[in-house]
């Protein structure tokens, strides 16, 4: 049951994959989310500099420009705040990805349901848990 005093949380989406990026984002909207989209690591980084910081970051590991552990390099160096105050999740096929400033990852393909459940539980750990100290 959603709770209609929530405000609605923002998640940016970065996947190179457009067919993966568009079903993330409609499962994302059809739960209630405003999504913000990046094609790439460079696209995202560009966006966040520009954008009001979103509630969560859901990160495609293996892309063409950059992987998800060299994203967060770069976004350490660049925008270290958004790493700090915003959980990054990596979207994945593999089984588990490497230790990282990552909170954790979501394994594609997903189910819809467990996606949004998963989506919601990384968001409460960014709104409620200080993890980190970078």
């Amino acid at each position: 049951m959603e709770n209609p005093i929530r405000l609605k949380q923002s998640i940016l989406a970065v996947d190179d994959n457009t067919v993966a990026l568009t079903v993330e984002r409609l499962m994302l909207e059809a739960g209630g989310y405003t999504v913000s989209t990046a094609q790439s690591g460079t696209e995202a980084i560009a966006l966040l500099s520009k954008m009001e910081r979103p509630d969560l970051i859901l990160l495609d590991m293996q892309m063409e420009d950059m992987t998800g552990l060299e994203f967060l390099n770069v976004l350490a160096e660049k925008n270290p705040e958004v790493l700090k105050r915003v959980p990054i999740v990596f979207l994945s096929g593999m089984n588990e990805v490497p230790k990282s400033r990552a909170v954790g990852f979501i394994r594609k393909p997903v189910d819809m349901d467990q996606f949004l459940k998963a989506v919601e539980r990384f968001i409460d750990m960014g709104n409620h848990v200080s993890y980190r100290n970078a």
